[in-house]
């Protein structure tokens, strides 16, 4: 997505740098590849289409008002005008380039005389601008490519744009590098300069935290120079591999081949055979390129290990913390009541593998869909009738909320059309010019895994739609809150469907979809966790060969999934296959996706505390903070609560055990558990 694209492109920059491109709008918020995969309920709804999935489509997007192509002069000026203030950036950066080497102590008499907070505050403002236009273009061209993936100019536009993103960052160096370096009352002066300044605080303040990790200005331009080249060359080389490799699935006498995502798209398949097959045959696909995955890793995690060397980083945690906005006992705080909780995931799996005949769940029933009496029977909801559940849902919550979902479709503004061409999965973006966002689904056929998929993605963009009057400065936030509003908008409209639920099996094939959280939060993310702290803590002995990194992945599965799941040491090859593992400009992609669940029930609660009068204001206030406050500080100030304590997570574990208990009590009435 976007998001990965420009944290890749600038992974070199720190501190200031950082927070700045956080918060550029525009931002992608994709779903991963596992612990966002919807729920896997097959349902039986009353108030649906008649409509067989085979017949329903959803609508196409409009862009065109945006640009009218990608080709068109409207958006080549952007592109040129973004060049041109870069150039003046570089021209303005020139003289503070010099002042760098005493900025620690550089005085505010020094700073006003030498007119030092004019060339700041112009290359602030110039910074925004060009960001804006990059951000723009690089949007559309991303939209473009995911209904197409074969479009050659949007792949070539995508290229150039991240060339002059590293441009960018290196012309933005010596006013990020000055800002952090400087003494207080001098950044204090910056932040007074004018209205455009002042609203630079919480990124200039954020940043000022990692200021004794900066390197020298020729440094600093160098990593970002070879960025492109060198760091983020290895996770284009994933990316070009996992969209290359052929899929050999039998289907009884004959071999079929297909690509990774149609591969995995029949792991919720309703017969366990065919999930068996496609499991075996993605992982039998992956074998051959073991060797260049595990150089790839070792690649990337030297790579940033070196560079926290180099920047005197006191550990691997400090680079992912800083961009989550969140503190160390937070994150321990989070992970010790994780440890404690492990059960919870664990008797959920259980309760599936009872329903679905099985001591206990293999590797590929992990997607696996609730068992119901007739599959075919399932309801469907066409792309209207969709939005009006969703809409109906969350406006019962928040009455905005619900106007805002309806327009997002008739403002054409989701994607949803079936083509061969377009990229799996789903995500909200947005364009930074004239602030509105986008929704993509790569398909959608109108049953309750994709309705809601939708309606976690519209979540994403009321989020956005919600700040987009803030300055420019104060609407990014960070990976560990972007999942506030999107599960949030999933848990009401799941909430929704479980009170329509007319039969046991209703209820039970809805809360399926908890109990897919359940496990999927509380044992497979952290799984990932454990897996990418023990590469980290590892990688600095040497490299690590093929084995020991399958040992790694077995170890960490095995230590959060437990007696759970059967053949735990087959699972070697599981990092193959996440992307999140090879981004090379994020690290623990992982934690934040169950620190959003956790924090997202957490503000769902929060709604029966406060009555349902109170909570739409404070929720709408909520999501705006996320962008000028650090996660901490968003809780005290909206729930009152301390994440950085082990209560505040044991308490919205506790919210996940009631959903795990509930599902069981369901299985008890339909006879799959005694």
């Amino acid at each position: 997505g976007m998001l990965i694209f420009w944290l890749c492109v600038t992974a070199s920059t720190m501190a200031w740098s950082a927070g700045f491109l956080a918060a550029i709008p525009g931002r992608v918020a994709q779903r991963p590849l596992r612990a966002a995969c919807p729920a896997r309920t097959t349902l039986t709804m009353a108030v649906a289409s008649t409509t067989s999935p085979a017949q329903i489509v959803g609508p196409a997007w409009d862009l065109s008002d945006e640009y009218p192509s990608l080709t068109s002069k409207e958006l080549e000026a952007d592109l040129n005008s973004a060049i041109g203030m870069v150039d003046e950036m570089k021209t303005l950066g020139e003289p503070l380039a010099n002042l760098l080497p005493g900025a620690r102590e550089i005085s505010l008499e020094t700073v006003k005389k030498e007119k030092v907070l004019d060339r700041l505050a112009k290359i602030t403002q110039l910074r925004w601008a060009a960001s804006t236009l990059l951000r723009n273009v690089g949007t559309f061209a991303n939209c473009i490519a995911s209904v197409d993936g074969t479009d050659a100019v949007a792949k070539k536009t995508s290229a150039k744009v991240a060339e002059m993103a590293a441009q960018l960052s290196q012309a933005a160096q010596p006013a990020s590098l000055f800002l952090d370096a400087c003494p207080e009352d001098v950044a204090e002066a910056f932040l007074l300069f004018d209205k455009e300044t002042a609203e630079n605080e919480f990124i200039v303040k954020h940043s000022r935290k990692m200021r004794d990790h900066a390197l020298s200005l020729p440094e600093e331009n160098m990593l970002a120079s070879y960025n492109v080249p060198g760091l983020s060359a290895w996770g284009t080389l994933y990316t070009d591999l996992s969209g290359s490799i052929a899929v050999t699935i039998q289907e009884g006498s004959t071999e079929k081949k297909t690509g990774l995502a149609a591969a995995a798209s029949l792991l919720d398949s309703n017969d366990e055979e065919t999930r068996k097959k496609a499991w075996w045959a993605i992982k039998d696909a992956w074998q051959p390129h073991a060797e260049t995955c595990a150089a790839i890793l070792n690649a990337i995690t030297a790579w940033r290990l070196e560079t926290y060397k180099r920047r005197q980083l006191d550990g691997f945690f400090k680079t992912p913390l800083h961009q989550n906005r969140m503190s160390r006992k937070t994150l321990d705080a989070l992970f010790e009541a994780i440890d404690e909780s492990a059960d919870v995931g664990r008797r959920a799996m259980k309760v599936q593998a009872a329903a679905l005949g099985k001591p206990l769940l293999e590797p590929w029933d992990l997607f696996a869909p609730a068992p119901v009496a007739d599959p075919s029977a399932a309801a469907v909801y066409t792309f209207d009738e969709g939005i009006e559940v969703i809409a109906k849902a969350v406006g019962e919550i928040d009455a905005k909320a619900g106007d805002f979902v309806r327009m997002m479709r008739d403002n054409k503004w989701i994607e949803a059309t079936a083509g061969d061409n377009k990229r799996p999965g789903a995500y909200c973006t947005g364009f930074p010019k004239s602030r509105n966002p986008r929704v993509y689904l790569s398909s959608y056929n109108g049953r309750a895994p994709l309705l809601l998929t939708l309606a976690h993605e519209l979540g994403h963009a009321y989020h956005s739609w919600l700040m987009r009057d803030l300055p420019l400065p104060q609407k990014g936030y960070p990976m560990n809150l972007a999942e506030t509003a999107s599960i949030f908008f999933e848990t009401v409209v799941a909430a929704d469907l479980l009170n329509r639920a007319k039969s046991t099996e209703e209820k039970f094939a809805i809360a399926w979809n908890n109990a897919d959280s359940a496990a999927t939060f509380l044992l497979n993310i952290p799984a990932r966790f454990k897996f990418e702290r023990d590469l980290n803590e590892r990688r600095p002995d040497g490299k690590l060969s093929t084995e020991e990194i399958d040992a790694m992945m077995v170890d960490a599965w095995r230590h959060y999934y437990g007696d759970a799941l059967a053949q735990v040491d087959i699972v070697g090859g599981f990092s193959m296959s996440k992307l999140h593992f090879y981004l090379s400009g994020l690290s623990f992609y992982n934690f934040p996706y169950t620190f959003g669940l956790l924090f997202s029930l957490g503000v769902y609660a929060e709604r029966e505390r406060v009555g349902p009068a109170s909570f739409s204001e404070m929720y709408r206030a909520l999501l705006c903070d996320t962008g000028r406050m650090s996660a901490e500080d968003v809780v005290l100030k909206h729930l009152g609560g301390r994440i950085d304590e082990t209560a505040f997570w044991q308490s919205a574990i506790g919210i996940v055990r009631g959903q795990v208990e509930a599902f069981e009590s369901l299985a008890k009435e339909l006879g799959y558990l005694e």
